[in-house]
Parts: C-alpha cells; sequence; structure tokens
C-alpha cells in the first residue's frame, strides 16, 4: 500500500515536471513567434491590378494568376533590413500587358504610393508616381518570385526596384534623408541591371533625360540631399501642419516652394528627374492647395519649377 502510495506521488511529480516543460516549451515558442512576426515586418501594403486586354484569349490564362501572384509576393516580402513600425505604405499598381508569345510579355507599368498624412484619418497624399514602359519579361502561370538585389531578374527586380523607391520616398518625409538604406538598395539593383543592358538603366544618359537610372542616381547624389530635405519639410511642416493650424501649414508650404525656386535658381546645373517626380507627383494637390491662396505669386513659382504643368496650374490661378 504504501509503495502504491509513493509511486502515484511520484507519478504526480513527473506530470507536474512534464507540464511545466510543456509550458516553458509553449511560451518559448510563442516568443520567437512574436519575434518572427516582427522581425518579418514587412513595409507594403500593394494593391495590383493587370489589364489583359491586349492579349489574345488564350493568353490570358497563362497571366490568370499573375494579378494575385505578384499582390503577394509584394505584400509578404521585406525589401529592408529597417525596423519598420506604424502603418504599411500604401502603393496602387496598374500592369497593361501585350504580347504572349512563347510565355513573352511586354507591359506598361503605373505605381502611385501614398503617404498618410498626421491628424487627417486616411488622409493621404501622393509621394511617388512613375510610369514605365521599357518593361519586357518572360512569365509562366504560377512563377515563383525571389527577393535578391544581387541578381537580375526581368520580372521581379524591376519591381523591387520601384518598391525600394516608394519605402525610401515615404521614409524621406518622416525623417531627413530617412531614405538612404532604401535608395542604397536600389541603386545596387540598378547597377546590376546596367551591367545586363536593362532598358531604363543604361548609365549614359542626356541631360534631364527621365529614365531608372537617371533618378536613383540623384537620388543617391549629395548634391540633391538639400532638394530632399525641403521634400521632407513640404509634408512634416507644410501638409502635416496643416491639420493643426491650416493658415501656419500653408505659409511653410509657400515657404518650402520659394526654397525650391532657390534651389532650381542657384544650385541645379541643369534639369533634375528628381525634381521632375516630386512634381509630376504633385501637381494636382499643389494646384488645390494653393487655389484662393492670398498671395497668387505662388502661381508664378509653381510654373517656374514645373513648366511642364503651367496649363494645369493656371486652371487654379486667380480663383
Amino acid at each position: 500500500m504504501i509503495i502504491l502510495i509513493n509511486m502515484l506521488t511520484l507519478l504526480k511529480v513527473q506530470n507536474k515536471k512534464r507540464m511545466g516543460i510543456m509550458r516553458t516549451i509553449f511560451l518559448i515558442t510563442l516568443s520567437f513567434i512574436a519575434f518572427g512576426l516582427n522581425a518579418i515586418a514587412q513595409e507594403i501594403h500593394a494593391d495590383v491590378t493587370v489589364n489583359v486586354e491586349m492579349l489574345d484569349q488564350d493568353k490570358r490564362i497563362s497571366v490568370s494568376t499573375l494579378e494575385n501572384d505578384l499582390e503577394r509576393y509584394i505584400n509578404s516580402t521585406k525589401f529592408t533590413d529597417i525596423e519598420w513600425e506604424g502603418r504599411k505604405i500604401p502603393v496602387d499598381i496598374s500592369i497593361a500587358l501585350s504580347g504572349g508569345y512563347n510565355n513573352r510579355y511586354s507591359a506598361k507599368l503605373f505605381i502611385a504610393s501614398k503617404r498618410y498624412l498626421f491628424g487627417q484619418e486616411d488622409g493621404k497624399s501622393i509621394v511617388l508616381k512613375i510610369s514605365d514602359t521599357e518593361w519586357s519579361f518572360d512569365y509562366a502561370q504560377g512563377a515563383y518570385f525571389n527577393y535578391d538585389a544581387t541578381r537580375y531578374n526581368e520580372f521581379s527586380s524591376l519591381i523591387d526596384f520601384y518598391m525600394l523607391l516608394a519605402i525610401g520616398s515615404d521614409m524621406d518625409t518622416y525623417e531627413t534623408l530617412g531614405g538612404n538604406a532604401a535608395f542604397s538598395i536600389a541603386r545596387r539593383i540598378a547597377g546590376v541591371a546596367s551591367s545586363n543592358n536593362i532598358p531604363g538603366f543604361k548609365t549614359f544618359i542626356q541631360p534631364g533625360e527621365f529614365t531608372k537610372y537617371a533618378l536613383i542616381s540623384e537620388l543617391t547624389d549629395l548634391r540633391y540631399e538639400s532638394l530632399r530635405v525641403l521634400f521632407f519639410e513640404y509634408y512634416v511642416d507644410g501638409l502635416d501642419m496643416m491639420s493643426e493650424n491650416k493658415e501656419k501649414g500653408l505659409e511653410n508650404l509657400r515657404k518650402t516652394i520659394t526654397d525650391i525656386v532657390d534651389y532650381k535658381q542657384h544650385k541645379m546645373t541643369g534639369p533634375s528627374v528628381l525634381l521632375q517626380a516630386f512634381t509630376d507627383s504633385k501637381a494636382f494637390e499643389l494646384g488645390a492647395t494653393f487655389e484662393g491662396y492670398k498671395d497668387q505669386t505662388i502661381f508664378k513659382d509653381l510654373k517656374y519649377i514645373d513648366p511642364s504643368n503651367t496649363t494645369l496650374y493656371e486652371r487654379y490661378e486667380g480663383k
């Protein structure tokens, strides 16, 4: 009887130890999961649309999963080593396909990344808006995409390049030169693309020629850092401030435009694709923001820094 009681007691102790060990393992597992989720927290939330109207009916089957595959790839890929905090960057991607012979496609790509505005629920401002018609690639249904900044893949590497531009441009709006790390990786991809003679990445470019290589070159050029700082001020001192004090925010925006005019007059030796990318993304926003503004000379300055959108600014001028 005594032996039986001792055996039961021993079993209880062993069971408690096992439960303790299992509980410890469970907690450790949860910790690793939590750490893993935090470690892989990525930067982009993409909404992808693929237009297949230019494809023959039989070619459309081969790309029927492209939209979902690309969206899944972007939204599950961590493009930088940055410890990402806060909301993901909203990015709209539109792809219009043509061709399809032997699974070879040409595409027109349109990308627009946005930035949430302080104090405005769901308020957004377009940060980067780019269209690209120099894209050709092979694609077969169920293709596997792998993120590797040291190797160039005709399909995924161009997407990676633009996602890094979106990340870097977004970070530049929260911290002065905050996008350096992302732009550095994008520059690496551009270098690999250039060595493979990929269209849009040639190193020899005419002044003002808008190419992918020209844009990333200016984004990583020390001579353009002061312009990037002005873009930061545009968001933080201007757009974000407007939610607290609209008049003060507008005054700050006016000052930023004046400073960009000064930059163009005294620091630019020729056309800048970086300034062009900024104004292409901001033209409608600038016109609408300064509509009815007390100092209408702002539109003279806007037309100076962004002559290609003169007609647009004239629609808002004098109202």
